[in-house]
């Protein structure tokens, strides 16, 4: 009995480590946040949603697009003005990938 109660301590390795981890946490050190600073981390977190919305959004959409590319290519180029709004939205995804990162550095230095 005692080799089985052993070996159901030893098959939980995950939560010993789950314990040593909460051991080992440091606190961490807190600003003291004003009503100002709540008020602008939370303005800057609701951006930040809509830029994580507007983001995904475009993902998916360049990602049919290089699907219908894989798929047909000459009828997805024939498309009026494809090769614009292709670049377009490739451009517009990295100018709000730029925004997204400003925001998080700024949200970090509130913090």
């Amino acid at each position: 009995m005692i080799f089985i109660s052993e070996q159901r301590k030893v098959n939980d390795f995950r939560s010993i480590e789950k314990r040593e981890e909460k051991k080992e946490e440091k606190p961490v050190e807190k600003k003291n946040t004003t009503f100002e600073d709540q008020k602008q981390l939370k303005s800057l977190k609701n951006q930040l949603s809509g830029i994580e919305s507007k983001i995904s959004t475009l993902e998916r959409e360049i990602k049919k697009i290089d699907h219908d590319l894989l798929m047909n290519y000459d009828a997805t180029i024939a498309k009026p003005n494809f090769f614009d709004e292709y670049q377009s939205k490739k451009a517009r995804l990295e100018k709000h990938m730029e925004k997204w990162e400003a925001l998080t550095l700024e949200i970090e230095s509130i913090r």
